[in-house]
């Protein structure tokens, strides 16, 4: 029988282990409209961590204001670890920094919330949003001094569209893909599907006039008429 202490143990790491796992995913430090960094972290099979961190290939900093900022570039982490429900990455440092590497550390907030602490820079953490893979960074203003006091702490995210398992199903079997909610639609409406599109039917507009001419022409001719008669019962009256 496992130990009561051991149990206990279990359920204290069994949220940690859920926070890094929500982890996963790409995540923008922004200040502003402009994306300054991207970062993404993702848990591979075996339970270890990767990462990257794109950044402005030129860039001048002092931790809390950026300028100067353009380009891009993409380095990965020289070393990764998983604590206390944060994920750690490392990075090679900049020349001029002397051997002194990067040590980034990312910790949840809430489902779509982040926060960055750079380990020996002072300061609080770095707020991060989560964004969608391939988000570029920028636009940068030139000239312009972006301030750490003014970065996004929350921002709206639209989960990226997949396709389900459905489509590979159907053709594995042969049959058609299901449609895709929009073609649904169209399908109601008595539109054409073709693809990924509903192509709106082509009205022959001078088939529709001569239609309607000639169901007018039988009208009126059908409608009663006052002729030379209709004076031969008024000596009656």
């Amino acid at each position: 029988m496992m130990p009561r202490f051991l149990i206990a143990l279990c359920a204290m790491l069994l949220p940690v282990q859920a926070l890094a796992n929500d982890l996963e995913g790409h995540w923008a430090f922004r200040i502003d409209e402009a994306t300054i960094f991207v970062f993404a972290l993702e848990e591979r099979e075996g339970g270890d961590w990767t990462g990257s961190w794109t950044r402005p290939a030129q860039i001048t900093s002092n931790g809390m204001v950026f300028q100067n900022m353009d380009g891009s570039e993409t380095v990965l982490p020289q070393g990764v670890i998983e604590r206390e429900g944060a994920v750690q990455l490392t990075f090679t440092g900049p020349p001029e920094a002397r051997g002194r590497n990067d040590i980034l550390q990312f910790r949840l907030v809430s489902e779509n919330q982040a926060q960055l602490t750079y380990i020996g820079l002072p300061g609080d953490p770095y707020p991060l949003v989560r964004v969608v893979p391939d988000t570029p960074l920028g636009p940068f203003e030139e000239a312009r001094i972006y301030d750490r006091d003014r970065a996004v702490t929350e921002a709206a995210y639209i989960e990226p569209w997949e396709p389900t398992g459905d489509l590979e199903a159907a053709a594995a079997m042969g049959g058609a893909p299901p449609l895709d909610p929009l073609d649904e639609i169209a399908v109601e409406l008595g539109l054409e599907v073709t693809g990924a599109e509903a192509e709106l039917p082509v009205l022959d507009m001078a088939d529709e006039g001569e239609e309607a001419v000639e169901a007018e022409v039988e009208e009126e001719q059908q409608r009663p008429r006052i002729d030379a008669d209709f004076l031969d019962g008024l000596d009656d009256l």
